[in-house]
């Protein structure tokens, strides 16, 4: 049947199928579906906890819950019974906490603004990026001036040489020369007589948040707005399209602090810009106007998307305590992908966890988003770095579809609970930064970084036991890999709040073990047939392979001409429990007799383990152990220097 023409409808037919109601055009033979939650059998919970508990062999569907950082517990199964919420506390978008966006419409208009991140050296190089950002999609731009070299309002002027800057946002990274490049921009958008109206940027002043990341004044009062920095506040009056002052949380985030100390800090951090605002002489519109708020986006889809919605509704109930309108009471939000989930060894992975971070700030109501591009680890990003992270932007945008629907997980308990739960984590530590003195306090005092170091250690313990995992690091690594070479970044910043990436502690064994020549390996004693041994010894490889050492086989550790160890300084005996138990002292009593310095077992200690370490078994391997503390061990056995 040929395809209706204009103004042609055709016939319909209506039908029910699976218990859906459908209307079917002739025409087009399309079908629209009418679902009624009435043409579906109710669930009863107990029969699907027991259908789901026969499969677990013995454990509860209740054990798989886990546990965020901030001790909000997630269930397996919700629903309406297992919401902390009553009602519809959401709301709609663009009204009330704002929880389900910043506008009623959301990002179906345009889409969020794509904004790329400029970090190359070099004036010339710098502009070139930046024409070609614009060029081929991205909608505004993120400039660092640090890592670009920006000096003087001649060098801001050639990094934007031929941008139309009535047509561009233009936001600054912030920095320790913040209020002079801020200064900068204005001048340039004065010197082009860009229309005021037309001038659109984020200037980047947020001096706690440089203090965090950068170090520097460590009083309250110098670390909060001074006049210089007010001074630029007040040039930028008046220009609806300019936002003077960031409060940018990535530095606690990226010094591996929990998802609700990043809101407690963003909120202390917005109240102190706030009051020095208001101080200095804005009304409260004109200081909430003056905010833009900077979050991050990770790997962890779900909580990504509850931080950007809890984040606006944590500041609504801010800016509604200080007596602001209700149009003034939505904050508008940047998100940035983590650095700390970035890996240098299989930086592939890093596109997958920016698709994800990128699909969760987009879902969850960013009004724009920068990807750090996926060799950002590995120094600064080539085109085909800073390719793939706009194009990924774009498929999600343009292909998939993603911003034409409003807040897409709005009545979804799961989410609507972990928003609350993290709102209410956050607003508590939010009260006890305020008691410490507020923002510059805690970060003069120290608190926050303790905080922080704390957070982090025991999510080095996560990381090393492998409770979480890093893929392609610290979970199936590529001994052969090559690593990656890019042109080196400037110097880490010496903050109090240091990034932490998750792969460090892994990527430092593996760094050393290359360095090594030749590359060391571990001589993989396999026990009986391949369907005995395979799973440990895959174990094994993969454990050892975390840190690049290469796994060497042998069936036959006391063949004719002895164990046949090939000079291995380690080995590791892989095969079934009832194999230990009639093989594996012998087996290790002879690696021992032909000069192997460490024997481990691939398996838990059973009822054998005294007979095993009395025949020369050093040490069991198995899932649960300290991963960096056996690989570390090991490369000492194997002289590998750190």
């Amino acid at each position: 049947m040929g395809k209706a023409g204009p103004g042609v409808t055709g016939h319909m037919a209506s039908g029910r199928w699976g218990g859906v109601t459908y209307h079917r055009s002739m025409a087009s033979e399309s079908v629209d579906p009418e679902v009624s939650a009435a043409d579906f059998e109710a669930v009863d919970r107990e029969a699907w906890l027991a259908l789901a508990e026969a499969g677990l062999r013995g454990r509860t569907v209740d054990s798989l819950a886990t546990t965020t950082a901030d001790g909000i517990r997630i269930p397996v199964l919700y629903g309406p019974d297992r919401s902390s919420t009553a009602g519809d506390p959401a709301g709609l978008p663009g009204a009330g906490t704002f929880t389900r966006g910043r506008r009623s419409s959301g990002n179906v208009v345009d889409g969020w603004d794509v904004r790329a991140l400029v970090l190359e050296e070099g004036i010339a190089a710098s502009n070139a990026v930046v024409l070609d950002e614009l060029l081929r999609g991205s909608t505004s731009v993120l400039l660092d001036p640090m890592a670009i070299g920006i000096e003087s309002l001649r060098d801001l002027d050639g990094v934007l040489h031929g941008v139309h800057l009535e047509m561009t946002t233009v936001a600054l990274v912030p920095g320790p020369r913040s209020v002079e490049v801020a200064g900068w921009l204005l001048d340039l958008w004065e010197g082009r007589c860009v229309p005021e109206g037309d001038r659109r940027g984020d200037l980047g002043l947020d001096p706690l948040g440089v203090h965090a990341r950068h170090g520097g004044p460590t009083t309250p009062a110098a670390a909060c707005l001074d006049a210089a920095s007010l001074a630029v506040v007040d040039r930028a009056r008046g220009l609806p399209g300019v936002r003077p002052v960031t409060v940018d949380t990535t530095p606690y985030a990226d010094a591996g602090t929990s998802d609700a100390r990043e809101l407690a800090a963003g909120l202390a951090t917005g109240v102190a810009y706030l009051r020095a605002l208001t101080d200095h002489g804005l009304s409260l519109s004109g200081a909430l106007r003056s905010l833009a708020f900077t979050l991050t986006a990770d790997a962890d889809q779900f909580l990504t998307m509850a931080r950007f919605r809890a984040g606006r509704r944590l500041w609504a109930r801010v800016a509604e305590a200080s007596g602001a309108d209700p149009g003034d009471r939505a904050p508008r939000q940047h998100a940035l992908t983590s650095a700390v989930m970035l890996t240098r060894w299989d930086p592939w992975m890093n596109m997958l966890r920016s698709t994800v971070a990128v699909f969760a700030a987009g879902t969850g109501g960013a009004d724009s988003v920068t990807v750090r591009p996926f060799d950002s680890a590995l120094g600064r990003p080539d085109e085909f770095g800073r390719r793939t992270a706009r194009n990924l932007q774009l498929v999600l945008l343009e292909e998939s579809g993603l911003a034409r629907v409003i807040d897409p997980a709005g009545g979804s308990w799961y989410v609507e609970d972990l928003t609350e739960r993290l709102a209410v984590e956050a607003w508590e530590r939010f009260r006890e930064t305020e008691a410490d003195g507020g923002m510059a306090a805690s970060l003069a005092s120290g608190r926050l970084a303790e905080e922080a170091e704390a957070c982090w250690r025991e999510r080095a313990g996560r990381l090393a036991d492998l409770s979480e995992s890093v893929t392609g690091v610290s979970e199936f690594p590529n001994v052969e890999e090559v690593l990656l070479e890019r042109q080196p970044s400037p110097a880490s910043p010496s903050g109090p709040l240091p990034l932490r990436r998750r792969s460090e502690p892994f990527e430092a064994l593996r760094d050393a073990v290359v360095a090594c020549n030749p590359v060391p390996t571990v001589l993989l004693v396999t026990l009986g047939p391949a369907a005995e041994h395979t799973a440990r010894s895959t174990f094994a490889r993969n454990l050892f392979g975390v840190a690049g050492i290469r796994a060497v086989e042998s069936g036959d550790p006391e063949g004719e001409q002895g164990p046949g160890t090939g000079g291995a300084v380690i080995a590791v005996l892989c095969g079934s429990d009832e194999r230990y138990s009639t093989e594996a002292a012998t087996a290790a009593g002879g690696l021992k007799a032909a000069g192997v310095k460490r024997v481990y077992l691939a398996g838990r200690p059973g009822d054998d383990e005294d007979d095993l370490r009395a025949s020369g078994v050093d040490e069991f391997i198995h899932v649960g152990v300290d991963l960096v503390d056996v690989l570390s061990r090991a490369l000492d056995d194997l002289g590998v220097s750190r």
